[in-house]
């Protein structure tokens, strides 16, 4: 690919949602930043990056992610810092549709702050490339044929997937 052209599909994580509290001029004030890919591949790791800047207090922080009909927690923890950056993996099972829209959640709540936020996503079922490659081009009658088999997600890394049958062509 050259290297003066887009690439077709941008793998690049998406800031979710970033909320200031307070006047935006002030660096002081609390703030929280979420990050999450826009689009969620099932069967993979993902993973959701928090960060938390300039706390005065301990805050209890959670991230649910409602998917099938299903609360699944995220993060679930409680922080006393004053700066914390924190990044949890997860993955989702295959879904019941090809694609579908879930929902991320997020609460930080102490004694005397909340922010609270509810966002989209989407989750897609990811889909496997099967190759089947002969040791060589043209055989002649008689010859044994060699081949490999080998399944590649759509970012072409190779999955870990059992062919259930080959069957050679007579």
């Amino acid at each position: 690919m050259r290297k003066d052209r887009l690439p077709t599909k941008p793998i690049i994580v998406l800031l979710l949602f970033v909320i200031f509290s307070g006047n935006s001029s002030s660096t002081t004030e609390p703030q929280y930043m979420v990050l999450l890919p826009f689009l969620i591949s099932t069967g993979t790791q993902e993973k959701v990056c928090v960060q938390l800047s300039h706390l005065n207090e301990s805050v209890t922080l959670s991230a649910t992610l409602e998917y099938q009909g299903e609360n699944r927690s995220l993060i679930d923890d409680v922080v006393s810092k004053k700066d914390v950056f924190t990044c949890i993996p997860f993955s989702l099972p295959k879904a019941k549709s090809q694609s579908q829209v879930a929902f991320i959640t997020v609460l930080v709540k102490g004694a005397t702050l909340e922010f609270r936020s509810r966002k989209s996503v989407l989750v897609k079922n990811s889909e496997s490339l099967v190759f089947v490659q002969t040791d060589k081009p043209i055989y002649k009658p008689g010859q044994t044929v060699q081949f490999r088999i080998v399944s590649l997600d759509e970012n072409f890394h190779p999955v870990n997937e059992m062919v259930s049958m080959a069957v050679p062509f007579r």
